[in-house]
């Protein structure tokens, strides 16, 4: 707990938002950070109505008529169906088919040439990670494997709109959305990290292994802040 208390008091300088921009000016950091705030209130509210209507094409066309989301007729939307609702094998299935994009063909790293160090690390690191967790036995979206990867894939996500995956496109990129990525990154980081523990009371790993993770993303923590800073200081 000490190690954890010690990252929490390093890494808890989160701005204040503010609600007032003008239009026609360059986004800046608050005003992405509401973009990204409803982002989240939209999968939330998604999530709601299919845990509502079910996880079928009808539960599918239904949450999204009430999301506001057009679906011209005659649109196969039967890509869009994760799994059948109580049906607990299929959540692992649904996973495997998220996840295996992130699968890199063999011998071949070509995609991360022109990557920030910062992005391929993190990429490798939810490599590992996702081959070492692929046989634990997942029975509902609330399970700390689930927690505990989402908070990875939030990281990378955000540090791909940041540009961190390309180093030409990074340096074309908004201040402001670079500055909100990254502190998205941070925190998403902070929610795998404190979801270890919960792993370690199911006994899911080894302590060896949690350990390993711990100071993998403790590691990718320091980084991800201290390009804040870096990023602060260029203003």
């Amino acid at each position: 707990m000490k190690l954890m208390d010690s990252v929490m008091d390093e890494y808890t300088d989160f701005d204040d938002f503010n609600e007032n921009f003008d239009e026609e000016d360059e986004w800046d950091e608050e005003r992405w950070e509401q973009f990204f705030q409803k982002e989240d209130d939209h999968k939330r509210r998604l999530e709601e109505l299919l845990d509502k209507y079910g996880y079928s094409e009808q539960g599918l066309m239904r949450a999204f008529e009430e999301m506001g989301y057009q679906i011209e007729e005659g649109e196969d939307i039967s890509d869009y169906d994760p799994f059948e609702e109580d049906d607990d094998e299929s959540i692992e299935e649904y996973l495997d088919q998220q996840y295996e994009e992130w699968q890199p063909e063999e011998n071949s790293e070509d995609h991360l040439d022109n990557a920030h160090p910062l992005f391929r690390d993190c990429y490798k690191l939810i490599l590992k990670i996702m081959k070492m967790l692929r046989h634990v036995d997942i029975r509902h979206r609330e399970h700390p494997v689930i927690t505990f990867q989402s908070g990875l894939f939030e990281c990378m996500s955000k540090l791909i709109r940041a540009g961190y995956d390309d180093i030409d496109y990074k340096l074309e990129a908004e201040q402001g959305l670079i500055l909100a990525a990254l502190k998205r990154s941070r925190k998403a980081l902070f929610l795998s990290l404190l979801t270890i523990p919960k792993m370690d009371k199911m006994k899911i790993l080894s302590h060896t292994t949690q350990n390993l993770f711990r100071h993998e993303i403790t590691g990718l923590l320091k980084r991800v802040n201290a390009e804040i800073i870096h990023e602060k200081n260029e203003k």
